[in-house]
């Protein structure tokens, strides 16, 4: 069996094992040399209790009693395990090689892993054949330039006012709750897209799929978040196959989306994603609960029932401590931070010059014809298919920050010469090599931020690089129409984009410093 595996299955036995305080070791260590493994008597207990509620009796609330009777029967509950007879699913064995698949635990991560992409690339087909026929549907509703620039920035700013919460409803409901709901939003919101015929009615659809949109991927980071730290040696390669799915979606989604669309009308492609969302509601609906939330409650619970009131607050202020470290401003005054935000926004730029100045330079200054356009788009596709999981397998032999270093440049140098292509071909060239860039960025960025995420807040701490991207997204299409109009000619902006990828590549040489493997083993013991 390989290295990898065995590291990633030493790592879930070491997270799956319950972590105590110092000071419930220092008890347990007294407890075992005295011989008696037993907990103290239900008296001893109550009197406790009554002492704690007489020293501070600020802390009095209602159900207090309930709630230090459920702690002793969980105390008590815990005996059996105490004394030897463990209640806790033994973690595989890692010199059995039908517990993994791919290198991956199979009941830990490899599974649900497989149902998370599966029910993502029927989303993604969905997504891909809305691309072609989503100008047509603008045109077929007599939408102008102004009007359909509002109806698609709708979305980014929906999201760019829910990210926040939504990350913190996925640390404190559950991520596979997040994610059904949101998606089944987005099922609704796109079925009423399809019926829409005014800038009036569409403008709400849209705002209410960003909602949407903010819910499950908001789950989907910090779901992913969770699968990668029960195997934190291929957090790479687990990102960077999810975009290779994402990818082929996008490849095949537009071949089915232009056949719809001409059969039946370019609303009909509405009706088709909206389905594609409900199939993907149903998929993760299938996934095991990973409610990170619920399980650090419970071994707060765990961990407090041992302690004196004095330790107890202590312990409840080093949470309070922790759990601030999720918080914007608090990230954004770490050097990792700053750069993943950076970096998120140079990768979202280069996405809206995709769909803005690029095509807009291949077919005027160029004279690319619609066909030649669109084969721009599927190279692109292919290539990423192709780059983003060699990505991640780089990135956990290497390390994460030389792959975004190299990824950025890689993206710089492709835009910015293809601002000089005399021809089609050219262009392809050079865009593919964006292409490839931008997909090997995609993961890394993303494996980082799972990785240097605070533990217990990571819903919240993820959206903070998705924040900057859909701020990009919101504004960047009219930064680049500017720039061109401003410069006077097509294509003007991808000297801007190209600055942006080499300013985040340089940030990221300067100034990330990833954690590495030993210092995340050391961490979780």
């Amino acid at each position: 069996m390989s290295n990898v595996a065995m590291r990633c299955n030493g790592a879930l036995a070491v997270a799956n094992a319950p972590r105590v305080s110092p000071a419930s070791k220092r008890r347990s260590v007294a407890t075992r040399a005295s011989g008696d493994l037993s907990f103290a008597p239900l008296a001893t207990r109550g009197a406790r209790v009554s002492r704690r509620d007489a020293r501070f009796p600020w802390t009095r609330v209602r159900g207090r009693e309930d709630r230090d009777r459920r702690r002793l029967a969980r105390r008590d509950a815990l005996t059996d395990e105490t004394r030897g007879v463990s209640s806790m699913t033994p973690s595989p064995d890692p010199n059995d090689e039908d517990d993994v698949v791919f290198g991956l635990p199979r009941k830990a991560v490899a599974e649900p892993f497989g149902v998370l992409l599966g029910s993502q690339f029927v989303l993604f087909v969905g997504v891909g054949a809305l691309l072609p026929a989503l100008p047509l549907y603008a045109q077929s509703i007599g939408l102008s330039g102004s009007a359909n620039g509002v109806v698609l920035s709708a979305p980014a700013l929906a999201m760019l006012l829910l990210n926040l919460p939504a990350g913190k409803l996925v640390d404190s409901w559950g991520r596979k709750q997040m994610m059904m709901a949101g998606m089944f939003v987005i099922a609704l919101s796109d079925f009423a897209t399809g019926q829409c015929r005014t800038v009036a009615a569409l403008v709400p659809a849209r705002l209410s799929l960003g909602a949407g949109r903010s819910a499950a991927e908001g789950g989907d980071r910090a779901y992913l978040a969770d699968l990668t730290e029960r195997c934190p040696e291929a957090r790479g390669t687990i990102t960077g196959t999810q975009q290779a799915v994402q990818a082929l979606g996008l490849v095949i989604g537009p071949l089915i989306g232009g056949r719809v669309a001409e059969e039946y009308g370019p609303s009909s492609v509405f009706y088709l994603i909206s389905l594609a969302a409900l199939f993907c509601t149903a998929g993760y609906s299938l996934l095991p609960e990973i409610n990170a939330a619920a399980e650090k409650e419970e071994e707060i619970a765990l961990m407090s029932m041992d302690m004196s009131e004095e330790e107890e607050e202590a312990f409840q202020a080093e949470l309070e401590e922790a759990k601030k470290q999720s918080d914007w401003g608090t990230l954004l005054r770490d050097d990792t931070q700053r750069v993943l935000v950076v970096a998120a926004s140079a990768n979202a730029l280069g996405f809206v010059a995709k769909l803005t100045c690029i095509p807009w330079f291949a077919s005027e200054a160029l004279g690319a014809t619609p066909a030649q356009v669109g084969e721009l788009f599927s190279l692109t596709a292919l290539l990423g298919m192709a780059s983003a999981p060699l990505g991640g397998v780089i990135a956990d032999k290497i390390g994460l920050k030389t792959v975004i270093v190299l990824s950025l440049l890689a993206c710089a140098i492709g835009l910015g010469l293809a601002r000089d292509a005399t021809d089609v071909r050219e262009l392809q060239i050079c865009i593919g090599l964006w292409g490839m860039g931008t997909a090997a960025a995609g993961p890394a960025v993303n494996a980082l931020a799972i990785e240097s995420a605070p533990k217990g807040g990571e819903g919240e701490a993820l959206t903070l690089p998705k924040t900057a991207g859909d701020l990009v997204f919101l504004a960047g299409p009219i930064v680049i129409g500017l720039t061109d109009d401003a410069l006077g000619s097509a294509g003007s902006s991808l000297f801007l984009v190209a600055g942006s990828a080499a300013a985040a590549a340089g940030a990221a040489a300067l100034f990330l410093k990833p954690p590495n493997a030993k210092q995340t083993n050391a961490g979780l013991e």
